[in-house]
This record gives structure tokens, sequence and C-alpha cells, in this order.
């Protein structure tokens, strides 16, 4: 392995990496706050400036020569920046000199922007959120270098068309006390995270579908004012029901909506024969006096479980950890709610059958029927109270 890196750094000495040789591409632009930055994307944005948008990111030369010439000389810095000198090719990715794919995501961004109906001209930051980027193998003693890498989304108003756009941004860097790069990855229309990760994942789901399924004289996807991606979605979700399927874990729950009304929930994992990948799920659960299970239908999105009642009444948002479910329960009428807390249990073999058989013959009910989730948990508490005292009295009888 070193003799491999010995020899990449070599090829780059020779192809101008280093500062001897690559006069005109080791200097960019002036540092930048975070704030500046931000707006120096959106500036290049707005006048389609490659160039602009090319010299906010910091070069390989300058990289590499914070590395081999760091101050920190502990044992612990040397080990970790000794990881970067054997693995460069993790500096050059942040380059967009050497990675074409940061220009390509820029032009790409701009394109569907416009055929979203984005006026670029005419956009104003309306804030962003940003989030740290976790440390990667390849990346071990890069903190040394950049303390801060961050990623996230970035809202922007076009005020001729009246509408919000969010824009998804990573490798935020933050060296020597500045601020650099801010590679664009995907834009789509939405005023908030959770509207656009859900669209996101219907993107997902249909580019997923028309690859397996090519459509001729289709017009470009990328355009969400011409394209009804609600439309599209619905259609790959039918075709998926073709997809040949298998199952492969099954998993159940057991909890309280607001510490109060008890739920259980199903869930099933199934790969795609055809990729042999986990890309289906699918469910059932049932909560307070319901008589019968409701079908689920399941997303997994950035670490988050999307799962709507089938028919939809309501949607469960929730995030696994150490096998317990917690989130919330909101009606999608009222917008009213429940926490959510569900651990998993065990599943009797028995009951896997019975759920299982609900699943296969659609026998699932609907979560407004046989019950009435807008009850509040005082309601659920006096009823059981209630049942609890005319049991005792007819014990007693």
């Amino acid at each position: 392995m070193r003799y491999f890196a010995g020899f990449v750094l070599c090829c780059l000495v020779l192809s101008g990496f280093l500062p001897a040789s690559g006069k005109k591409h080791r200097h960019r632009g002036e540092p930048k706050t975070e704030v500046e930055l931000m707006n120096s994307i959106v500036s290049c944005l707005q006048r389609k400036d490659t160039t602009g948008y090319y010299y906010l990111f910091p070069p390989f030369d300058t990289l590499w020569r914070m590395v081999i010439s760091n101050s920190d000389h502990t044992p612990e810095a040397e080990k970790q920046l000794d990881n970067l000198k054997k693995h460069p090719q993790a500096l050059i990715d942040f380059d967009p000199f050497y990675n074409h794919h940061i220009m390509s995501r820029f032009t790409d961004v701009l394109q569907k922007g416009e055929d979203s109906g984005i006026h670029w001209n005419g956009v104003v930051v309306e804030r962003y959120e940003f989030q740290n980027e976790p440390v990667t193998r390849d990346l071990a003693g890069y903190e040394k270098i950049a303390p801060d890498r961050m990623k996230g989304f970035l809202f922007l108003k076009d005020l001729a068309g009246r509408q919000t756009f969010c824009i998804t941004i990573s490798e935020i860097q933050k060296i020597q006390g500045f601020y650099f790069g801010g590679q664009v990855i995907n834009i789509l229309e939405a005023s908030t995270i959770d509207q656009y990760l859900a669209k996101e994942e219907k993107e997902r789901r249909y580019l997923e579908w028309l690859a397996k399924h090519p459509i001729i004289d289709t017009p470009k996807i990328d355009s969400a004012s011409k394209l009804n991606l609600d439309s599209l979605s619905a259609a790959a979700d039918d075709d998926n029901s073709k997809v040949r399927k298998e199952v492969v874990e099954r998993k159940y729950y057991e909890g309280k909506f607001d510490n109060e009304i008890p739920v259980s929930l199903y869930v099933r994992y199934m790969k795609d024969l055809h990729t042999g990948k986990v890309a289906f799920y699918d469910g059932l659960y049932k909560f307070g006096d319901q008589k019968n299970y409701v079908r689920l239908d399941i997303t997994l999105a950035d670490g988050k479980w999307l799962m709507e009642d089938d028919p939809p009444v309501g949607t469960l948002e929730l995030v696994l950890k150490d096998r317990i479910y917690t989130g919330s329960w909101l009606n999608n009428d009222n917008a009213t709610g429940y926490d959510v807390l569900l651990k998993q249990a065990d599943l009797p073999e028995r009951k896997m059958e019975q759920l299982e058989k609900i699943l296969e013959r659609g026998t699932s009910g609907a979560a407004n029927q046989d019950t009435a989730p807008e009850k509040s948990p005082e309601e659920i508490r006096k009823e059981k109270e209630k049942k609890m005292n005319e049991d005792r009295g007819n014990d007693g009888n």
C-alpha cells in the first residue's frame, strides 16, 4: 500500500498537483465566512457562473501541503495524518479540477431548476440548515485539516415565481477558520425538510422503476413543473407489485401512543430478487380498541421511517434505534397526533402466521374504523376504568 501511495504521489507531482508546477491552479477565491460562502454559492447559481463556483473549492495542492506540514506532531495526530498520506485520493475528491462530478452536479442543478420553473436571476436565500458530516474511514485524520465539515439544506425563494426551492448541499468545510466548498447535489420545490425528503423519496422510487422500464421519448423527469411526481410514483408503486420480492425479515413491536393507548406494529423487510438488495417494506399496525389491523405503506429515507395508513388517515414518522421506534403519529386531516414509543417484542409463530394471512389476503381494516383515533388519552383512560369497574362488579356477582 505504501508503494502504491508513493507511485500516486509521483504521478501527482508530474501532472502539476504540487505547488511547484500547478501555478494556475494554486490560487482560489478569497477565504469566506459561512454566510459569505452561502451567498457566493447562490450568486454562482444566479449568474450560472461555473468558473466562480469552481474557485470556491480548496485545491488539492493546498490540502496536501497542510497534511505534510501539519504542526500537530502528537503520536495520535501523526497516525491519523499518515492515513491521508497513504490515501491521497480522499483529498483529490474535494478538488473539482480532478473530481468532475462536482461541476457536473452544479450544471445539473441549474438545468433541473429551470425545468422546474425557477427564475435563477430572481432567487434569494431564505434560510439554510446544516449538520456535521461524519468522518469516514478513508478520511480519518482530515479533521486535523478541516475540523468542521457540514451538509444539509439550502432554501431559496424565487421572488418572480413566488415558490420556495430546496437544494441539498454537502462538503462545506471550515479550514483555518474560513469556509470553502459546498457541493450542490439536488434541487426540488419544497419549503420544509420533510416535504423535500418526501418528494425525493418519490423521485428515487420512480428513477428505480424507470431504470427497469425505460420509456422511449419521455420528457425529462427533472422537470417538476412539467411532470407530476405523485402520478409517476403511483405508477412505480403499481409496477412494484409485479417486481419479484422476497420477505427476508419480520419484526414485531409493542408500545403506546402518548403513554396511554396500546399499539402493536408488524414490519416486513423485502429484497428485490433482481438486485438482491432490501428495497421494499410493508406492514400492519393496530392501536386502541381497533378490531382489525391496518395495512401500512412504509418507506425509509435518511434514517426516518414513514408509515402511512392504507387507506390514508394518518402517518407514523419514526426513528429506529436500539430496537426501539420513537416519533409521532399525525392525523392527515387535522394535524392532531400522538407521541409514539414502540419496543421490539417476540413474535410467536402463530402470531406471525396470522399477520401474514392478513397481508396476503388483503383483509386489513382502516384506521378510521372500529375506533376513533381522535380520542384523547384521557378518554381512553376513563373507558378503561369504566370497563374495570364493570368487570369487578360482575366478579362480585
